[in-house]
């Protein structure tokens, strides 16, 4: 991910990321223009690498703001690196997390399984007691009840734990008292009423079981970080596109699940609407895979219902969706004699072959170097120099050229693209592409053309993204409790306390800037089993605003259906470092460099190398070319022109 810093004379702004092959860090602050620097990611520890990016960054400094990204949490999960952890449930709920849900992963395949859950049969433990739907009590906790249960979790000898009762979120009473005496164990407790007061006992018992897994993980990383740099008050990213305190993150990790790539978005967004483009595909190509997003009206997407490794979580997360296709993805042939590329990628140690640092298997970034995309003599991230023969040496044991490497990768990026557009009924012709990771650029044009995209938007520093919107994103927090109520009955008790809750979470994070607060509801016909998230201005006409969204969404409306009103949430929210994406910024020497000969699909072409650092707005570039800049470079086909907008965007426009 990447490091973004914000500095003057009293002191710095500093916002992290880090991603699979770089720690990317962006240096801004009045008087001083954006400049992007990158250091490679130590993956062993990553606090290492965003030290090393502070001190690079600052050097001799340190800054006093440090919002950041993290993959500790998702890492913890896609590896099973997790906690020890014992899960606490009602008596006849032992298989709550093996059951699910009775919808199978992919309809057709016989041969597809399920994965285990993160907490193996052994480490559950049953409560007799019995919470109704309405919080009135079926089955009474008893004071002996605990005290067998206590015992019980005591023999597991667990490093953390998770306690989701049935109906928890109608009544928390018998899990604070259970929490309350498990307290005695000395270990990381999470209570799913308090961190998902929602209905469906198995996806709130799936995203407490995550957060109480991966909770001990995610402590002894930010310990790492705040002992390594202990000026800055560290913040953390969010899945929903918002930062939170860092003792929140530490303490609610779940939340944090897709931290990394909802920066960019936040960012993409920004970026979108800057250049005059409300609806907009995010599309974030990375070392190791590629992260696109639906945004309309300038804003990412929001969606409670997500998985990661096909364990679900229900907190905020921004519509990502990724698949494992990246600069560092390993083409390879399968049993049949097919090229494919991905999704295991060569990360960033040892890297591509072209990297010179051991690697010896070819990949996406290598296609690059062998096709002359990349300059092996230009220095990139870290000092990093190419080693272009190292590249064709790793190519040459494939069946198709680097061109067909490419091909393949590009497939796979399409099939993603189109998840989040046509499949979901939006029109990619209404929809700009913004290109961004150190890889997006390279492949912007040709995937717009391939989806019917009208433009292609890169921002001055798109290597690094990631990084700027940790500057754009809002301190957030979102307040959510399921009321399964009519569309007329009055919920203005509950909206209150929501918006109470929201607001005193904030300011307990720190945040002492104006705090803004919205409604969403998530609301449904009577008889759906799913809910759509719709913003609320008028609580008195709810039922008129799902007849919207379900028209919006699907086609048609049911107005003689009774609404149900299933979840009520206020978002609160504080401001941003950064308003709007910064310009001016610092892309070194504007060198002239000769054209060189590329290939470009089956043929090669004479094309254009253009620094990046000499552009300003009204500059045009018409292809084939080459946009050089410090964090990645942009490839333009034949007869495609770039133009530099007023806030430094090179915009495609495609015909």
């Amino acid at each position: 991910m990447g490091l973004i810093v914000v500095s003057d004379e009293f002191g710095a702004c500093a916002g992290v990321d880090v991603g699979g092959t770089f720690t990317d860090v962006v240096v801004h602050g009045p008087g001083h223009r954006p400049k992007a620097v990158k250091v490679p990611t130590t993956p062993a520890n990553p606090a290492e690498g965003v030290q090393r990016g502070v001190e690079v960054s600052l050097p001799g400094g340190a800054p006093r703001l440090l919002p950041h990204g993290s993959t500790t949490a998702t890492n913890a999960v896609l590896e099973r690196k997790v906690a020890r952890t014992a899960f606490v449930t009602t008596a006849g709920f032992t298989d709550v997390l093996q059951i699910a849900r009775q919808n199978r992963p992919a309809l057709y395949d016989l041969s597809v399984t399920k994965p285990e859950p993160l907490i193996p049969r052994d480490m559950v433990v049953t409560v007799e007691e019995r919470m109704g739907p309405d919080g009135e009590p079926v089955i009474a906790l008893t004071d002996a009840e605990i005290e067998r249960a206590v015992a019980a979790v005591r023999e597991l000898e667990p490093e953390s734990i998770a306690v989701s009762l049935l109906f928890a979120y109608a009544c928390d009473d018998h899990e604070r008292r259970l929490c309350s005496a498990l307290a005695e164990l000395g270990v990381p407790i999470t209570r799913s009423s308090a961190l998902l007061p929602e209905f469906r006992e198995f996806e709130r018992a799936s995203t407490c079981v995550l957060n109480a897994a991966i909770e001990p993980v995610m402590h002894r990383y930010l310990s790492n970080l705040a002992s390594r740099l202990p000026e800055p008050t560290i913040t953390v990213m969010t899945s929903s596109g918002g930062t939170a305190g860092v003792d929140f993150a530490a303490t609610s990790p779940v939340h944090t699940l897709l931290s990394g790539p909802a920066a960019g978005v936040v960012a993409a967004g920004a970026v979108a609407r800057s250049a005059g483009f409300a609806d907009a595909i995010a599309f974030d190509m990375g070392g190791t895979s590629t992260d696109v997003c639906l945004i309309r009206d300038g804003h990412p997407e929001v969606s409670t219902a997500s998985e990661i490794a096909g364990l679900p979580f229900r907190t905020p997360a921004v519509g990502i969706h990724t698949v494992g296709a990246g600069g560092g993805s390993i083409a390879w042939v399968d049993a049949g004699g097919a090229l494919r590329v991905g999704p295991r990628s060569a990360g960033a140690d040892p890297g591509p072959a072209c990297y010179g640092s051991g690697g010896q298997e070819p990949t996406v970034t290598d296609a690059h170097c062998a096709l002359g995309h990349l300059d092996p003599a230009r220095e990139l991230g870290g000092g990093l120099r190419l080693d272009a023969d190292a590249a064709r040496r790793a190519l040459d044991g494939l069946p198709e050229s680097a061109a067909g490497v490419l091909a393949v990768v590009r497939a796979t990026m399409a099939r993603a693209l189109r998840k989040v557009s046509t499949e979901r009924g939006v029109d990619p012709a209404g929809l700009a592409l913004v290109a961004y990771g150190g890889a997006g650029p390279l492949h912007a044009t040709a995937l717009a053309r391939e989806l019917g995209c009208p433009a292609v938007v890169v921002p001055p520093a798109p290597g690094v993204l990631s990084a700027l919107g940790l500057l754009l994103a809002p301190p957030r927090f979102e307040a959510s409790r399921t009321v399964l109520a009519d569309a007329g009955d009055d919920l203005s008790q509950t909206w209150a306390e929501l918006a109470e809750e929201a607001h005193a979470e904030l300011e307990k994070q720190g945040v002492a800037t104006d705090i803004a607060l919205s409604k969403v509801a998530d609301m449904r016909y009577a008889g759906q089993s799913h809910e759509l998230r719709i913003d609320v201005v008028d609580e008195t006409g709810a039922a008129e605003l799902l007849h919207a969204a379900h028209r919006e969404a699907y086609g048609y409306e049911i107005r003689d259906e009774r609404v149900e009103v299933v979840t009520l949430r206020v978002v609160a929210r504080g401001e941003p470092v950064l308003a709007a994406p910064p310009g001016n910024w610092d892309q070194g020497s504007p060198e002239s460099k000769p054209d060189r000969e590329i290939g470009i699909g089956d043929r090669t072409a004479r094309a254009r190398v253009v620094p990046r650092a000499g552009l300003r707005p009204g500059d045009e570039i018409t292809g084939p070319a080459l946009v050089e800049q410090p964090d990645t470079t942009t490839l333009l086909g034949d007869g495609e022109v770039a133009v530099v907008d007023e806030a430094e965007n090179l915009v495609v426009r495609l015909a």
